[in-house]
């Protein structure tokens, strides 16, 4: 083993930058060219994933070629094939991470939902069947790494491998039945806390209620809409922050009644609804400005810890 293999990097630095462009265009394409405002979007929510799963689970600098490859073909937004190159980059990047880190006889929990999330980018990507089916991937992602979060912050109890499988093949169906999901968010929560809760933090409860709020699109409908504000945003927020801003983790708690507020405001005004997005996406990238530096880009941390 060589210093150079795992030397990390902030390679999810790029990528949030990435996000913060895309989301942009797509508040102003939803004016001007509201065709392309779903494309933007997801392209942007991609950017966050791609950046922290490389961020978490292969940030080494002697992966940094596939790194830069993959931001530059995700950030292409004239077809959805380049996004489709993208996740075979990430699929490669993520299997050559794993046969290092078993030449390293390194052991860590296989998380099923993590680990299966670039393939499903690839498959989602391909097919394009709809915007929804490229929800599945994100939810996938997002649902298998807050976990770890989940069992620091409220001492619930893990589960890993095989005991993923559930929730995989729920969010599966998902594509052609919506309606699954809220059976996936439902189990994935009743799993996680079926020892109990053992600390309370506001932030990982408050974000657990919300995602259990978004069923309520069940009924109202716009489901995209409601996983994107309620579901996604959420989760990411607190997982982001956590991994790369712990020390501000408890003022996430904050953007959730924003969150809210941007989804069941659509069924009023929606014009008004469009407002609380942005601040909320601004006030997540105050609270890991720390992060967003050289130092953050050069060591993958926060320059406060570096104090």
């Amino acid at each position: 083993m060589t210093v150079k293999e795992i030397e990390p990097w902030g390679v999810n630095v790029p990528y949030i930058y990435l996000s913060t462009i895309m989301f942009l265009l797509g508040g102003i394409s939803l004016i001007k060219f509201p065709f392309y405002h779903p494309y933007f979007m997801m392209i942007g929510a991609y950017s966050l994933y791609f950046g922290m799963i490389q961020r978490l689970f292969f940030p080494a600098k002697n992966y940094l070629p596939l790194h830069i490859l993959a931001l530059i073909l995700l950030a292409i937004p004239i077809s959805h094939y380049f996004q489709f190159l993208a996740s075979i980059v990430l699929v490669i990047t993520e299997i050559k991470a794993l046969k290092d880190v078993k030449s390293y006889g390194s052991k860590f929990p296989v998380s099923t939902l993590v680990l299966s999330s670039p393939f499903l980018s690839v498959i989602s990507w391909y097919f394009y069947i709809n915007y929804w089916s490229l929800i599945i991937p994100l939810a996938v992602y997002i649902l298998g790494v807050n976990i770890g979060v989940f069992t620091a912050t409220l001492g619930v109890k893990p589960f890993f491998g095989l005991y993923q499988v559930p929730v995989l093949i729920l969010l599966i169906i998902s594509v052609f039945l919506p309606f699954f999901l809220a059976i996936a968010l439902v189990y994935y929560f009743a799993f996680l806390m079926r020892k109990g809760i053992k600390k309370i933090n506001w932030t990982s409860i408050s974000v657990i209620l919300v995602s259990l709020a978004s069923m309520s699109a069940l009924y109202l409908g716009d489901l995209s809409h409601a996983f994107f504000l309620d579901v996604m945003f959420p989760l990411f927020f607190s997982c982001i922050t956590y991994s790369t801003a712990r020390y501000n983790h408890e003022k996430v708690v904050y953007i959730i009644p924003l969150l809210l507020l941007a989804f069941f405001t659509r069924f009023i005004n929606l014009q008004f609804s469009a407002i609380f997005l942005p601040i909320a996406y601004i006030y997540f990238l105050y609270l890991i400005k720390d992060t967003l530096g050289i130092t953050g880009i050069k060591l993958g941390i926060s320059k406060k810890y570096l104090l």
